[in-house]
């Protein structure tokens, strides 16, 4: 559940967040129903979620086996979009107030409109291709796991729209000049990120050549994109919520109207509650961008080895240690000095599994147990504990052993056997 909401939240903040700046800077400050350009901007987010979603729909079968066909255009539409977008920003930053009509409205809503639409394309497939990891490989369709990993994935969408939402209503309350100041540099690093990710698509694809200082820039700026991004987006959240705080706190000017100064008072107070929602949340997708994706990035350290009895052929190991039904892990010296591992476990049945902590295709990277399910560490794949001790997939590599007076014994001959599968 976690991981995907994590993922979600990771994948999609940026484009509402996006979505919900440029409402805030090209929304009249007053506004009667529902204005045009608000309902082309949420047909052009919907627009550009479907065509992500058919895009992450050919790739996921594999119709379209070469993104490079899509990421080249869809790239450059970006990078000049981007570049339209910061010039008109940077015109309205000039402009002491807002005006819906005339030709630059025009123009900005448009490129707004195209902004969303590409932001939203670009992000949304990496975030519905996985959908494919609900299932884990022999759970069953209708799971508990796999309920709670449909619950983090819609409630990571959920919260995502819920934060721009609040971020709205929060920035609508502050000096436009300030979020559009904000909004512009946030504008300025996003393109050049699309301008790097193109130069980095293009030299891959073979289309251009990168060497010295510029191949060292795009590295270096691929390397810490979604640092630099994350940090502006930071910006264009608490500039204007700070803005917003300053001028809800404080003695309400007393008018001339007693009526027209109860009113300031309690805008002010909502003023408050939404900064302190807005502070709330952009916590809480600070937690969710570290604490919680360390978490879920968290490498998972396997247990020591146990220890057991060795006889002149065997390494012997008591039916009654293994009777809880858990992963056990021991670990052997060969003459050569390498250090062969291998598991064993009581299955539902009495039977055991034994196998080497290592199998065919990830090689010597172990297993953990997790919720009752044995892991491979490299790969993530969950073994089902009934199939350990059978060749195939990312199951342990089977080796002899035999069961008898209450012990599960495996030959020294074939933990020596192993070495080349540890060295």
């Amino acid at each position: 559940m976690l991981e995907r909401f994590v993922s979600v939240v990771g994948g999609a903040t940026l484009p509402f967040l996006l979505y919900a700046a440029l409402a805030v800077v090209l929304t009249p400050a007053s506004v009667e129903g529902w204005p045009r350009a608000s309902r082309w901007r949420l047909a052009s987010a919907l627009t550009g979620t479907a065509g992500a979603l058919v895009f992450a729909v050919l790739r996921a079968t594999s119709v379209i086996d070469r993104r490079t066909i899509v990421n080249i255009p869809t790239l450059i539409a970006c990078v000049a979009v981007d570049a339209a977008l910061i010039v008109v920003l940077a015109l309205l930053v000039r402009r002491p107030t807002w005006r819906a009509d005339g030709r630059l409205g025009a123009v900005a809503q448009v490129t707004a409109c195209l902004a969303i639409a590409l932001a939203f394309f670009r992000a949304v497939p990496n975030v519905v291709l996985g959908l494919t990891a609900f299932i884990e490989p022999g759970e069953e369709v209708l799971s508990s796991e796999m309920l709670l990993r449909v619950l983090g994935f819609f409630g990571g969408w959920g919260a995502v729209a819920l934060l721009a939402f609040v971020y709205y209503r929060t920035a609508r309350r502050a000096p436009v000049r300030p979020t559009r100041v904000t909004l512009l540099a946030f504008a300025v690093v996003f393109g050049a990120m699309h301008l790097v990710e193109l130069a980095r698509v293009l030299q891959s694809a073979h289309r251009i050549r990168l060497s010295g200082s510029a191949f060292r820039v795009m590295t270096w700026a691929t390397n810490n994109a979604n640092g630099i991004i994350l940090l502006t987006a930071a910006a264009v959240w608490l500039v204007p919520m700070g803005f917003a705080l300053v001028r809800a706190v404080g003695r309400t000017p007393v008018q001339a109207n007693p009526a027209r100064t109860r009113a300031l008072r309690a805008e002010r107070r909502r003023s408050r509650r939404w900064v302190l929602a807005s502070g709330l949340g952009f916590a809480a997708l600070v937690v969710t961008r570290t604490i919680a994706v360390a978490k879920v990035n968290e490498v998972p350290t396997l247990s020591e080895p146990e220890p057991y009895e060795r006889s002149h052929d065997a390494a012997v190991v008591s039916a009654a240690l293994l009777a809880d039904g858990h992963l056990h892990r021991f670990a052997y010296e060969t003459t050569d000095g390498t250090e062969v591992r291998f598991i064993m476990i009581l299955k539902n049945g009495g039977a055991y599994g034994v196998g080497l902590d290592a199998c065919e295709s990830c090689g010597p990277a172990g297993y953990y147990e997790s919720d009752g399910k044995i892991i491979c560490k490299r790969c993530d794949v969950a073994i089902n504990p009934a199939t350990i001790g059978f060749k195939g997939g990312c199951n342990p590599i089977p080796i002899e052993f035999a069961v008898a007076d209450g012990a599960v014994s495996v030959p020294l001959s074939a933990l020596e056997d192993s070495a080349e599968v540890f060295a």
